[in-house]
């Protein structure tokens, strides 16, 4: 291969990488984004199979941070990890506060009930396992109290379900703004319990009002 053929596909290869850095990543400012964490209070509810409040429902999250000394030059390097647990109260309500990127849940158990969620990670409404919460400093969901996430738990034995579960809260998906209305509840598209059916119900459960 002559000089002139490396000088050229080297030229080549830079191009596209250098493209990415010098746009993917800069703000409207004119400076390179950094990746930062965010952070925010999350809210759940639990509810049974016909939407009534659920307490003592145990949750476990793993929250994914980039490190505090993130730079360029190191941001191949792991994300930092932590664990954060909670119970449902009276009410079936939980919250608590974290500072990371990412929020993935990874157990929602309650004695003598099946946790009803969706299994398809790409579809949004119903999944309540995977939460991108910021990236390259552009906020990517937002929590609201008012509306919080909201897991369904099957009473064994049930095959009836009036209640369904929700995300909660708003995504963006990297956008500057937030949609003009929460994430809806849904059925799952893939249910992690394939034996049991919606009924709707008479009246609206806990879970929609």
């Amino acid at each position: 291969m002559t000089s002139w053929h490396q000088t050229f596909l080297a030229r080549l290869l830079f191009v596209p990488m250098g493209f990415c850095i010098a746009s993917c990543d800069r703000d409207p400012g004119g400076g390179l984004k950094g990746q930062t964490n965010a952070t925010m209070t999350f809210y759940g509810l639990a509810v049974d199979q016909d939407g009534s409040p659920l307490a003592g429902a145990q949750f476990e999250y793993r929250v994914e941070a980039y490190q505090k000394d993130w730079t360029f030059e190191t941001r191949d390097r792991d994300n930092d990890v932590s664990t954060v647990s909670a119970t449902t109260d009276a009410r079936g309500r939980f919250q608590f506060t974290v500072t990371g990127c990412k929020l993935i849940r990874r157990k929602g158990d309650r004695a003598g009930y099946r946790h009803l969620f969706e299994e398809d990670v790409h579809t949004r409404a119903a999944q309540t396992s995977f939460y991108r919460l910021i990236a390259w400093g552009d906020l990517w969901y937002k929590t609201d109290a008012d509306h919080p996430a909201v897991y369904v738990f099957v009473k064994d034995g049930v095959k009836e379900v009036s209640a369904l579960p929700c995300r909660g809260g708003w995504d963006s998906g990297g956008a500057k703004k937030f949609p003009a209305t929460p994430n809806q509840p849904a059925w799952p598209k893939k249910p992690s319990l394939e034996d049991v059916v919606y009924k709707s119900p008479t009246t609206a459960p806990t879970s929609q009002r």
